[in-house]
């Protein structure tokens, strides 16, 4: 069977595209690798953090979600460029929206600090959970925190206790241990009393007050 004229060019056309995406998304990640050499250099200066951050930009700028979140980062720390948490938060949420699950976590996490935007707490939820949907175990980590203390959510000490025990195996996070103790002392203390020794074995001085409280 033979193609119209009109088919052949709409055939055409879309190939074209095909090859013209292709091609600025090879370029994108080839600008995502130039800004990581300039960033991971040794002995890297103010002007190479510059540099990495105009490659992120350029690669960001065409999609590419791992170097949206880059950018996020140096606009967050101020590496390279002024720090600018609105900047920050603009490109963390370029990365998340392409479902990144570190970029969704930066966005519950400013918005949970209230930086670059207003505090919300619901919208802080709701990012984290979908970070966590990746299996992000941070996210998971923020969640417990949040029901356990019921920071704008209504508190659910069986749900926190669930998000612990996901994300407590991944981050060892020593707060982590100390806030699941205190979930868990009456149900079983003695993993409780385990939990806050090794979370002021590393460090948690509220951990250590919490042993001596209870003597044990």
């Amino acid at each position: 069977m033979k193609l119209g004229t009109g088919a052949v060019l709409c055939a055409l056309a879309a190939c074209s595209a095909c090859v013209a995406g292709s091609r600025a998304s090879q370029a994108s990640w080839e600008w995502f690798h130039v800004a990581e050499t300039y960033k991971a250099y040794p002995n890297r200066t103010d002007a190479d953090l510059r540099i990495a951050a105009h490659y992120y930009a350029l690669a960001a700028n065409k999609g590419n979600a791992a170097a949206a979140y880059k950018l996020g980062e140096m606009y967050e720390h101020g590496a390279g460029i002024g720090k600018d948490y609105g900047a920050a938060l603009k490109w963390y949420r370029v990365a998340a929206d392409a479902g990144d699950k570190y970029g969704q976590f930066r966005v519950g996490w400013f918005c949970q600090q209230g930086l670059g935007i207003q505090r919300g707490m619901q919208q802080a939820r709701l990012w984290y959970e979908r970070s966590a949907a990746q299996n992000d175990e941070w996210a998971y980590h923020m969640l417990a925190f949040i029901y356990a203390d019921g920071d704008g959510v209504e508190r659910g000490v069986t749900l926190a206790r669930r998000y612990f025990e996901i994300s407590l195996p991944r981050t060892n996070d020593n707060w982590a241990k100390w806030k699941l103790a205190t979930l868990i002392e009456d149900s079983d203390p003695r993993r409780a009393k385990r939990l806050l020794m090794e979370s002021s074995e590393g460090g948690n001085a509220q951990a250590g007050e919490e042993l001596r409280r209870k003597g044990w």
